[in-house]
Order: C-alpha cells, then sequence, then structure tokens
C-alpha cells in the first residue's frame, strides 16, 4: 500500500471510493469539484489516497487549512479540519485509517497547524460532524487515536407534498404587511442594504448569500424581510451548494427577534419551494433551542452529528 496525494486523474476512481465508503453522504463529479476542487483552499496535497500496488485507490482523507483568509474569520492559522474519509468496505481492518490519518497529522502538524477538527470546515462542509448511526465504528476509531467528542449538531427535514402554510402564519404576514413590513424575493437594487444587514449580523453567511446573488439564482432562492422604513431585517435562503431543496442559510436581525419575522420567511421558503416543484428540504446543523423551534414549524431530526476535535500540541 502507498499513500499519495491526489491528481486529476484520480476523479472517477474517488468518487466510486467516497460512494462506496460514505454511502449516507453520496457525492457525484459536479459536487466533488463545486464542494472540494474548486475550494478557494483546496490543496490536492490535502486530498491523501492510499493506493494498492495496481494504483486502485482503496481508501481516502481530504484535509483543509485556509490558504486564502475567511472574510470574518481570517487565516485561522493554527487550525484545520478533516473534512471527510474512509476505506473501502472489502479493505478494512488492514491498517489504511490508521495510515492515512497519521500521514494527514504529520503533514498538517508541520504546516502549523495546533488543532484539527472532524466536519465542521465553515466554508464547504460535507455534513457537520460524525453521523455515528450511519458509521458506527467512526467515533471509536477517532477516540483510539485521541480525538474527543466536543459537541452535537443535527440535521432537519420535511416532506412538502400538499404543504399549505398554517392559517395562523398566513394572518401574521397579513397583519405585518398591514404595518409596512414586507416579505418578497430578492431583486438586484437591494443589494446595498441586503449587504449592510448581512456584514452587520450574519457576515460568516455573507459569502453564501453573494454566490447565490453572483449565480444569478437570487431571484428564485432568496427572501428578504424589510421593516416599515426599509431596511433588510431578515432573510432565507435555499439550494446552497447548488442543491435546490437545501434549506438556509436563514435568520432575522437580532433587534428584530421575537415578532414572528423569522416564521414568516421560514413558511415563504416553503411555499418558495413548492412552487419551484421542489417536495422536501432539509439542513444539515443546527442545535440547542433551533431545534425546538423549527420543530414547531414541522421540521423533524433527521440524522445526528457529533463534532470530534484533537490538540496536536
Amino acid at each position: 500500500m502507498m499513500i499519495r496525494a491526489f491528481t486529476m486523474e484520480d476523479e472517477d476512481a474517488l468518487v466510486t471510493l467516497w460512494n462506496r465508503c460514505l454511502p449516507a453522504d453520496p457525492i457525484d463529479h459536479r459536487n466533488l469539484r463545486q464542494r472540494i476542487l474548486y475550494d478557494s483552499n483546496f490543496d490536492p496535497k490535502r486530498l491523501l489516497l492510499a493506493v494498492a500496488e495496481d494504483n486502485t485507490p482503496t481508501g481516502f482523507l481530504y484535509s483543509v487549512r485556509r490558504i486564502v483568509p475567511d472574510e470574518v474569520a481570517g487565516l485561522q492559522e493554527g487550525e484545520a479540519w478533516h473534512v471527510a474519509g474512509g476505506v473501502d468496505p472489502a479493505w478494512r481492518r488492514r491498517g489504511i485509517g490508521t495510515a492515512l490519518l497519521a500521514q494527514s497529522e504529520r503533514e498538517l502538524k508541520a504546516t502549523g497547524t495546533r488543532h484539527i477538527s472532524v466536519g465542521p470546515y465553515a466554508t464547504n462542509y460535507i455534513v457537520p460532524g460524525v453521523d455515528l448511526a450511519a458509521y458506527p465504528s467512526a467515533g471509536p476509531f477517532l477516540s483510539h487515536h485521541g480525538y474527543e467528542a466536543k459537541t452535537e449538531a443535527h440535521a432537519m427535514h420535511i416532506h412538502l407534498r400538499g404543504y399549505q402554510t398554517p392559517a395562523r402564519y398566513r394572518e401574521r404576514r397579513t397583519a405585518h404587511e398591514a404595518e409596512g413590513y414586507r416579505f418578497r424575493s430578492y431583486q438586484p437594487s437591494d443589494w446595498t442594504r441586503l449587504l449592510a444587514f448581512m456584514r452587520a449580523e450574519f457576515p460568516h453567511w455573507l459569502p453564501e448569500v453573494r454566490r447565490a446573488v453572483l449565480s444569478g439564482h437570487a431571484p428564485e432562492t432568496l427572501i428578504l424581510a424589510f421593516a416599515p422604513y426599509g431596511a433588510v431585517i431578515g432573510f432565507v435562503l435555499r439550494a446552497m451548494d447548488g442543491t435546490s431543496e437545501r434549506f438556509g442559510p436563514f435568520g432575522t436581525a437580532a433587534a428584530w427577534q421575537g415578532r414572528g419575522i423569522g416564521a414568516i420567511l421560514f413558511h415563504a421558503m416553503l411555499e418558495n419551494l413548492v412552487a419551484a416543484r421542489v417536495y422536501y428540504t432539509y439542513f444539515l446543523w443546527t442545535s440547542g433551542r433551533n431545534l425546538e423551534i423549527y420543530g414547531s414549524w414541522g421540521m423533524e431530526i433527521c440524522r445526528s452529528f457529533t463534532i470530534y476535535a484533537k490538540s496536536l500540541t
């Protein structure tokens, strides 16, 4: 067995290997390119492949350190993430995963990494952590190699066939609109107000909103809430990473929370999805009291993730 860096000649084999290793999180060529290969921080040396004597990939591990500063977090020097990895079921129990992890850690440590998290790379994470129900051996493996469980995240979903906005939310929207509030799809003339809102309230989601605007899809996938005097006070986006049914990000300005703005935006997006003939929606990451809020709107937990981390000092 040999461990080497990914090359573009490996793309087909990597997609096949990925889907054998991670059946709960399948990938295709478009998503591999968009979410990994074209990521601004992608380094082929961080996408390690274990290959057999005939050059067949038997395992992989993709890790990230920032090369380009994040708009909010900067370079996060000393931080790195294991985004995805696995070993072909036919090749397990031969030390391949251990070898991949050890080589990745050595190389990351040599470049100044002091702390590694498993999953939550904010720019292009695949899942926020480890789904222990889907991959029960992953937790013991990581624990054996010094990774500690730190926190949990949950994915939620809702089926929309036959969906209609509950009357109480329609009435709430009508009452708010009578007071001068507006809820509508993004228009190019909204950009400067939206930019000011995102920078003040949700700067970590500004890149996703900007991507939607630059792609030309924002009028179909981005809904805004406006105060009576015209300022943007809330937003909800869908189709992040090009997946039409993916819900979020989503939020209301802190000063305007508690007035039902978020509930109106949430149900407006469900109406948007149904109008686009998308009858299912999900998001990958929430926790805490948000579970109760989303649950009250009809969403259910569909997956749970444990976020592991390790110090290299």
